[in-house]
């Protein structure tokens, strides 16, 4: 059916001329636009029956999973900004996990190929766990941050570091996170206090796992070994919150996250002596 033969069909074949062709002429707009709006279409489109990573999850008691984010890198779409979820050649939607049961296991999945017209390719996912009561650790604490696992894909950053990134071989990645809680005084307007999470690396662990398509996570949390902080009542270089550890000890000044080490030697000597 051509377009004009489409436009007498929707008007009913109205037998006047001009009606015809007018409303051939909205339905050439028509199509015209849709096809406009098709070359804007940065919307993921993965295969339903195409590859995917899983993912496990298991969060000890204290612990939830947030939903995640998984990254898209295009290299057709560049330079691209629209809204909170496309920005230059990445686009970023959030997974949740779906909890078993009442149990401490969390599953969730997504394409490898996210398809579409700029044909999205999987970059990374970034994962990990919150407190779920940061006021039975510290009176009146709120949530605050840490606990997170960056895996990545793949890239486009010449400048990607090396520096503290895991490099992965083969299709299969297991990672354990030791949590420890930080309770964190933030001097703000009004005075807030912050349950964060301390891991092995700041500000989360990194994998490079190109062909990694199944990830099996577990998130601990050390919920006796608490490190607080207070922060300098005057910000300024060298300036550094003042931490003290789950044994009474402090230190060190020279940074502004707690010593992970530190904490790990705490908890594994205390362990050693029970």
């Amino acid at each position: 059916m051509n377009l004009l033969t489409a436009a007498r069909y929707l008007q009913g074949d109205q037998p006047n001329p001009k009606a015809s062709s007018f409303s051939a002429l909205l339905i050439i707009i028509t199509v015209f636009a849709s096809l406009s709006g098709c070359a804007l279409d940065y919307e993921l489109h993965p295969d339903t029956e195409g590859e995917r990573v899983t993912m496990t999850l298991k969060a000890s008691e204290g612990l939830f999973p947030p939903p995640m984010a998984v990254g898209y890198l295009s290299t057709i779409c560049e330079n691209v900004y629209e809204g909170p979820d496309v920005f230059g050649s990445i686009r970023e939607q959030r997974v949740a996990f779906k909890r078993r049961g009442e149990g401490d296991f969390y599953d969730a999945d997504f394409a490898v190929d996210g398809g579409g017209m700029c044909r999205w390719r999987v970059a990374y996912v970034k994962f990990g766990v919150r407190p779920q009561w940061p006021e039975r650790i510290g009176e009146g604490a709120v949530v605050g941050t840490g606990g997170d696992v960056l895996v990545v894909f793949q890239h486009n950053n010449p400048d990607f570091p090396s520096e503290g990134v895991k490099n992965v071989v083969g299709t299969h990645l297991d990672i354990k996170n030791n949590c420890y809680p930080w309770l964190k005084d933030v001097l703000k307007k009004d005075y807030v206090k912050r349950l964060n999470l301390v891991g092995e690396a700041v500000p989360y662990q990194t994998y490079l796992a190109p062909q990694v398509r199944n990830i099996n996570a577990e998130a601990v949390l050390h919920a006796k070994y608490v490190v607080t902080s207070e922060q300098p009542e005057f910000k300024g270089i060298g300036l550094h919150p003042a931490f003290i550890y789950p044994d009474g000890t402090s230190g060190p000044d020279d940074s502004d996250t707690p010593d992970f080490p530190t904490l790990e030697a705490i908890r594994l000597n205390a362990e050693a002596r029970l």
